[in-house]
């Protein structure tokens, strides 16, 4: 630990050489706490400074990981191990591509949540007809469903509602929840989307089958610190981030998600948006579906088989 800078109420305080006795210089330096402010603010720097070091040794372990695998391959093709011509060339080909796709998906998600945390992502919102977007998008996704025979069954108490969103922010949120989903969820198991349009808001429900998140865990799955894992399964962990960025992009647009899960019973993510409309739309907002179908690729890299 190089330094550490105190501040109170995003005031900057004091900074604090690492070589001095932290304890001591809050106990008897010029702060006005009491011995058990200065030890929870101890606890909660260092709290804090632990969670920050696992998430980056998890995020470390992950893309080092992928670069192995796909440096490995590579290595054997360029020696001569692997015959281009080979059957099994191609097989190898799909590692390094899913091998990719996560590193990409683990990089964006951490870019784009920064960009949110500091205000710096930029929303372009145009009116559509959100219920046919989110349906089109499920179809889509059906086939990375059906590798684990999971149905996904969709309903909505009307059958348009439209609205200004940015149609990529949707995607990725529909997009990441659904993949948590189908990550987690056992095989031959049903995934719920359900849309309700009430008044000047709409819902959208995710609700699988799987195991569950215990409640002393459910407010942390929207912190990036934390690591959302199944510890039987090696390969069914995440890095945090992904849940993070759905709640920051929901926020962005004023809306707000609700977490309910039973251990043993499944989850469920509740997103509620305000229904507004735009009258400058945004140009930007002009979508090309090949973009679509490189998002899916991507965000559905955990479980990609082809």
């Amino acid at each position: 630990m190089k330094g550490i800078i105190i501040m109170i109420n995003n005031e900057f305080i004091e900074k604090l050489d690492s070589k001095m006795n932290i304890s001591e210089i809050i106990l008897n330096g010029n702060f006005n706490f009491t011995n058990e402010e200065s030890t929870s603010i101890i606890t909660g720097l260092m709290d804090k400074s632990i969670k920050q070091e696992n998430f980056l040794l998890n995020i470390s372990h992950d893309l080092r990981g992928h670069l192995n695998v796909i440096l490995s391959i590579m290595q054997c093709i360029d020696y001569g191990s692997i015959a281009i011509n080979d059957k099994k060339a191609m097989e190898y080909m799909k590692i390094v591509k899913r091998n990719s796709l996560k590193m990409l998906k683990l990089v964006n998600n951490l870019i784009d949540t920064t960009k949110l945390e500091n205000n710096y992502y930029i929303l372009h919102k145009k009116n559509i007809d959100i219920i046919s977007m989110i349906e089109g998008t499920i179809s889509c996704i059906d086939k990375y469903a059906k590798q684990k025979n999971i149905q996904l069954i969709f309903d909505t108490n009307e059958e348009e509602c439209l609205m200004a969103v940015d149609p990529d922010a949707i995607d990725r949120i529909v997009m990441n929840l659904l993949s948590n989903s189908i990550k987690f969820s056992y095989t031959n198991t049903n995934v719920y989307i359900n849309i309700m349009v009430m008044g000047d808001k709409i819902t959208i429900s995710i609700r699988d089958e799987g195991p569950g998140i215990s409640k002393e865990y459910q407010e942390k799955v929207f912190n990036r610190f934390y690591q959302v894992s199944n510890k039987k399964d090696r390969e069914n962990s995440g890095s945090g981030i992904g849940l993070d960025l759905v709640n920051y992009l929901v926020k962005s647009m004023d809306g707000s998600i609700e977490l309910k899960s039973e251990e043993g019973n499944g989850c469920e993510f509740i997103i509620t948006l305000p229904i507004t409309i735009v009258e400058e739309q945004d140009d930007f907002c002009i979508r090309d579906e090949s973009n679509k179908i490189q998002m899916l690729e991507v965000e559905f890299s955990d479980i990609y088989n082809n």
